[in-house]
């Protein structure tokens, strides 16, 4: 059985993307308040199966349902194909994203500095 899922991207290793947002919503499309939830990013690369998790962020008022992560340029260090979630949760709930996947292709040369 397939699982609902998104494709952004493709990238180059160590690109930095504008950040990523995602919208939590119940069954009837209504924004999840997340009031006291901690969110995190999970990210996968398929190949090598190495997983990074990361802190994300609960944009304000925490009411809309949507969390978002920065990244940093150093997400995907690799050629390869990745996967990620958003997980948020206060210890008596835990929601998770749709699946993210994109694909990261090799640099010509060493990232600049810019």
């Amino acid at each position: 059985m397939s699982q609902p899922s998104v494709s952004i991207g493709p990238y180059v290793v160590g690109e930095k993307p504008v950040p990523l947002t995602y919208a939590f919503q119940d069954s009837t499309g209504t924004a999840l308040d997340l009031t006291g939830y901690t969110v995190k990013f999970v990210l996968r690369e398929s190949l090598s199966g190495a997983v990074a998790t990361y802190g994300a962020t609960l944009n304000v008022p925490t009411t809309t349902g949507i969390a978002q992560y920065v990244w940093t340029g150093s997400e995907f260090p690799t050629p390869g194909h990745y996967r990620c979630r958003f997980w948020a949760g206060n210890t008596t709930q835990r929601f998770a994203s749709v699946l993210i996947t994109f694909d990261v292709a090799d640099s010509e040369g060493p990232v600049p500095s810019i």
